[in-house]
């Protein structure tokens, strides 16, 4: 009748089945494990050996225990060593008298000053490989390991295995993203210049041309494209320092009806050239906020350029601007428009970066940057839109500083 284990191996056994499900991060985990794993098996000392993929040197990645720090320092070749022919061939050892065991490697005991009598080592392996292998040292009450003891530690070599495998999978996950990032991210911007030296040489050849014809007509009319573009490089670049920085917002108690007054007027030439009315709603009752004027006035002007783009194109186009108050905690600026709306399939890709329904007029950097902002705060930004009727974004900011 083969050996099963008693109800402590089979808690710690538990303990390792959660660590390895609820941490990626590698180290934390194997810690864990051979800590468990010297405990429960009643050891002096464990230890975890990888192989290293670049040498194929043998490396004691965790070690718990006497001499655990100078351990960690050792190096062997393939093949070394009981826990070398244990990972070579795949296979467990359990040698209660290691001293007369020609596969011993007595350099790591003189080297750490370690003195083993028994040893437990059994591989640690996948499916698909065999990562290194796991080994006990010696009773703590000098006994023997049992064939008990060896069922346990294969259980928790299995899942210190998985935990390998996860680990590596979840890196190569995230290099794979942070490349396909990188490459969306370069496509984007490659883009969004393209159509802005495009502008600009446009325009430039609007101004040689004018010069050339000494007609001054053109030549302003040119600056002002150049002009144009110029401003959209500047914001574009700015967008992208702002998306790439991880900042705490700068807070001051502010008025947020004076900051919004102070800018409103600047789209009040806009609107009135393409016939679209603008109302703006203050709320007396609010008082002064927390937060970082800078960082939501620049919200706030990309929130109410794009609603003034939307109502271009449709007949008596309206944008409202208010401030309301939810409650003790929290307050909302909405930014209303009559305007032509957002499809649902662009409405689930706003904030995605260089996502634009502008097409080349948009950089698709503006709302991304404006989710960024808003977070920041700990406020968030809702969007209600139909399309054909209008759209209504909802920043929702807390009064205070928390």
């Amino acid at each position: 009748m083969s050996p099963s284990l008693d109800s402590s191996e089979f808690d710690a056994l538990i303990q390792v089945c959660r660590t390895v499900n609820a941490h990626l991060d590698l180290d934390t985990v194997l810690e864990s494990v051979m800590s468990v794993t010297t405990d429960v098996m009643h050891a002096n000392a464990s230890s975890l050996v990888l192989i290293d993929e670049n040498t194929d040197d043998l490396l004691f990645h965790i070690a718990q225990g006497e001499k655990a720090q100078t351990i960690k320092q050792i190096r062997m070749k393939k093949g070394e060593g009981i826990v070398g022919w244990v990972i070579e061939n795949g296979k467990p050892v359990v040698d209660n008298a290691v001293s007369k065991n020609p596969l011993f490697l007595k350099k790591v005991d003189k080297e750490s000053g370690f003195h083993t009598k028994s040893i437990l080592c059994v591989p640690l392996e996948t499916t698909n490989k065999l990562w290194g292998a796991i080994e006990v040292l010696n009773k703590t009450d000098g006994g023997d390991f049992t064939p008990q003891d060896l069922i346990l530690c294969e259980a928790i070599a299995g899942q210190a295995a998985i935990a390998i495998e996860n680990a590596i999978l979840h890196k190569q996950i995230l290099k794979s993203e942070r490349l396909a990032a990188i490459g969306q991210t370069i496509s984007g911007l490659a883009h969004c210049i393209k159509n802005i030296l495009q502008g600009i040489k446009s325009g430039s050849f609007m101004i040689d041309l004018g010069l050339r014809e000494g007609k001054l007509s053109r030549v302003s009319s040119g600056w002002k494209i150049v002009k144009k573009n110029t401003i959209f490089m500047q914001e574009l670049v700015m967008d992208m320092l702002t998306y790439s920085k991880e900042r705490e917002p700068e807070y001051e108690h502010s008025d947020i009806n004076e900051m919004i007054e102070s800018f409103i007027g600047l789209f009040k030439t806009k609107a009135d050239e393409n016939n679209v009315r603008l109302k703006w709603t203050p709320n007396i009752s609010l008082g002064t906020v927390d937060m970082d004027p800078k960082g939501i006035k620049r919200c706030l002007i990309n929130l109410i350029s794009n609603a003034v783009d939307a109502c271009m194109a449709v007949d008596d186009g309206c944008v409202n601007v208010s401030v309301d108050i939810i409650d003790d905690v929290k307050y909302c600026i909405s930014i209303s428009d009559n305007g032509c709306g957002i499809q649902e399939e662009d409405r689930k890709k706003l904030f995605q970066m260089f996502y634009s329904t502008k097409g080349s007029k948009g950089t698709g950097l503006g709302l991304v940057v404006t989710h960024k902002i808003i977070t920041e705060h700990n406020g968030s930004i809702e969007v209600d839109s139909t399309p054909g009727k209008g759209t209504t974004f909802s920043v929702i900011l807390p009064r205070n500083k928390f």
